[in-house]
């Protein structure tokens, strides 16, 4: 990374910090620039405002999570099992690795709903495209036989989303971290996508997972004494 790039990343970074500490109203240039330990001037160098600095932070959320994830799930072969263990899998090691960026996301979009602003239109977009991952995931599921035909996927999409999103915020005010116990969170993440999986899946290929559950994890026999 090269000076420009490293400056530019500090103002970012400490953007991040500043907004889900004190939102975005409530952050000033001046304190990002003290931040990111740079003069106001460099700021401005980078950035044409602070608008354009939460532009960029969008950027990064749209082709880090948003983006990224739509390219794994189309590019992701199998039924909605796979395709679903897949796209769960990477949005908990982003919500792990970027987990200031996702919580500021969550936190930016509540404090501009209802503002009537390109920023709060954008960020609904960002939001709409995550459901809408989700709704096709299963719609495929639906029509493979994988998913329970009767369930209305435009609503469990909203569900499945707003699971996720209030896991990470819950992360976030409990102060956990994968880093404390990390078999913990891992057993958490696991039971959390299989009970998600459980509520859609049809009885066909419930029965099947079942079925490979078990030839994996025979029955211990008792030894007879």
């Amino acid at each position: 990374m090269n000076k420009k790039d490293d400056v530019k990343e500090k103002l970012i970074q400490a953007s991040i910090k500043l907004f889900l500490a004190k939102g975005y109203a409530g952050a000033s240039t001046n304190e990002i620039a003290d931040s990111a330990g740079v003069s106001k001037g460099a700021l401005y160098w980078y950035f044409k405002s602070k608008e354009d600095i939460l532009d960029a932070i969008l950027d990064r959320y749209r082709d880090g999570l948003i983006e990224e994830i739509q390219r794994k799930v189309n590019g992701c072969s199998g039924d909605f099992v796979d395709r679903f263990k897949m796209f769960y899998k990477f949005i908990t090691e982003f919500g792990r690795d970027n987990r200031e960026l996702l919580l500021a996301f969550t936190l930016l979009l509540m404090e501009f709903a209802g503002s009537g602003t390109e920023l709060e239109k954008r960020m609904k977009r960002m939001n709409s495209s995550l459901i809408i991952t989700i709704q096709k995931m299963l719609e495929d599921g639906i029509r493979e036989g994988t998913v329970d035909r009767d369930i209305d996927a435009a609503i469990y999409a909203r569900f499945f989303t707003s699971t996720l999103v209030g896991s990470q915020l819950q992360w976030y005010l409990g102060n956990w971290s994968f880093e404390s116990d990390p078999a913990y969170d891992r057993r958490h993440a696991l039971i959390q996508r299989e009970a998600l999986l459980k509520t859609v899946l049809s009885e066909e290929r419930s029965a099947k997972r079942e079925s490979v559950k078990a030839k994996s994890c025979p029955l211990r026999k008792r030894r007879v004494s």
